[in-house]
């Protein structure tokens, strides 16, 4: 189970993209209060600007432990370029980096428009990519002949639906299913760099995004999901940073997380492997009838709006 050893956060510093709202927001926080410096990044200045302040009013034992941001947008490579200069021209080498940008706007495929659908791809993938690519190539050029690289830490949100992905996600779970796959390729091509890479597969938690999502969200998909309640978005960031601290590099943040992810083994990172096996067993063998219901469920749904 534990493959990367332990995460202690104390003295290091963070580097969080889409830490103006949402979990990204609460990840900076948790962090600061374990003493850990925090760079937050995101587009909007003034998102930014307020995060800090809150940030800062918490009580941090230790006064080296600082709060600053940068505001960039992540989209676009050559900002991502620029952020990293400014990074380094300020003195700070981030031990960590938290992708954490994302939004989701559930609808039907057909119902989406093309700027929707861009933005799925812009937000959801490309702000990761971008980051992490113009970092490495930047740690890279500093690297002397022979020097040994510090450990650096990449931790990369994907999704509980990139496991199982269904109607009403096709703007957002195909991304985060690509943050999955850039995240086998980093852990294989960063290792002997000294990177360490964590993918996280978060369920339903409370945020500003979540509550956005319910406004567009089709029933057929709030069926299909079935109740779920949001866990509280800090609850989140504290599952995020003690699975990192037990070593784990695969993260769900709840059970049926966990289950999901069973079905789709592949070569992430097991997270209590033998037991995963006999689930993912079972998994093969009911998947076709679930997949029949859900489908005879989405025809249902489809009929009923014809004659609407």
């Amino acid at each position: 189970m534990w493959f990367s050893g332990n995460f202690k956060p104390k003295g290091k510093t963070a580097l969080i993209l889409g830490a103006s709202q949402g979990l990204g927001a609460d990840l900076a926080l948790k962090l600061y209060q374990e003493n850990c410096s925090v760079i937050l990044v995101a587009r909007t200045e003034s998102k930014l600007k307020a995060q800090v302040e809150t940030i800062r009013g918490t009580s941090s034992k230790e006064s080296q432990t600082t709060a600053n941001y940068i505001p960039c947008d992540a989209s676009d490579y050559n900002s991502c370029v620029e952020l990293w200069k400014n990074v380094y021209s300020e003195g700070w080498d981030p031990d960590y980096i938290f992708c954490c940008a994302g939004s989701s706007i559930p609808k039907l495929f057909g119902d989406l428009s093309g700027s929707e659908l861009s933005m799925g791809i812009t937000t959801n993938y490309s702000t990761t990519l971008n980051l992490i690519h113009s970092g490495f190539k930047e740690v890279k050029q500093k690297l002397e002949g022979g020097t040994t690289p510090k450990p650096r830490h990449i931790i990369l949100f994907s999704s509980v639906v990139s496991f199982f992905p269904f109607i009403g996600y096709a703007q957002y779970a195909p991304m985060k299913a690509a943050i999955q796959s850039l995240s086998i390729i980093l852990r294989q091509e960063l290792g002997p760099f000294n990177y360490r890479v964590s993918c996280v597969f978060p369920g339903n938690f409370q945020s500003e995004g979540f509550d956005e999502e319910q406004k567009t969200k089709p029933e057929i998909t709030k069926t299909i999901e079935g109740p779920s309640s949001p866990i509280p978005g800090p609850e989140c960031a504290q599952i995020v940073l003690n699975k990192l601290d037990q070593g784990y590099d695969t993260i769900t943040t709840d059970a049926i997380g966990w289950l999901l992810g069973c079905s789709v083994l592949g070569v992430l990172p097991r997270t209590w492997g033998f037991l995963q096996v006999l689930v993912s067993l079972v998994f093969s063998i009911i998947a076709p009838i679930a997949n029949w219901v859900i489908y005879r469920d989405i025809v249902k749904y489809f009929d009923k709006e014809k004659r609407a």
